[in-house]
């Protein structure tokens, strides 16, 4: 059953996504006497990511390193931000909904974050600073 659907084009899906009896089998009753069954460790990637194995990632890393060198060519410059932004950084142009659509939490320095959905608004933080 998983070995052949867990492929999809692209990379490997995750088995939580395909099975369909997914919330019986993680929301247990509570005040049963039986014992829990052991639930099966889930060796895919988040639904929406995927893996590099070696092969895909040396395919990878020689078509960014192409990206690269023809950037530089026409004296484009990298540069990166962190994964993980202020959640205000979204919720200032978007509104407090955008909170809906983001994966957000409260860090333990009692921080709003939110992992980084683009680059656009972290770029612009940096023009800014």
């Amino acid at each position: 059953y998983y070995s052949t659907s867990l492929f999809a084009e692209g990379g490997r899906v995750s088995a939580a996504q395909l099975d369909k009896e997914i919330l019986s089998k993680t929301s247990g009753e509570k005040g049963s006497s039986k014992p829990a069954k052991p639930i099966k460790l889930d060796t895919n990637p988040p639904k929406g990511t995927r893996d590099f194995y070696p092969e895909d990632m040396r395919l990878r890393t020689w078509l960014f390193d192409q990206w690269r060198s023809v950037a530089s060519t026409y004296a484009f410059s990298e540069y990166d931000a962190p994964v993980l932004e202020s959640e205000s950084l979204y919720t200032r142009k978007a509104g407090e909904e955008v909170t809906q659509q983001l994966y957000n939490f409260v860090d333990k320095g009692d921080r709003s974050v939110a992992l980084r959905p683009e680059m656009t608004p972290s770029l612009a933080r940096m023009v800014m600073a």
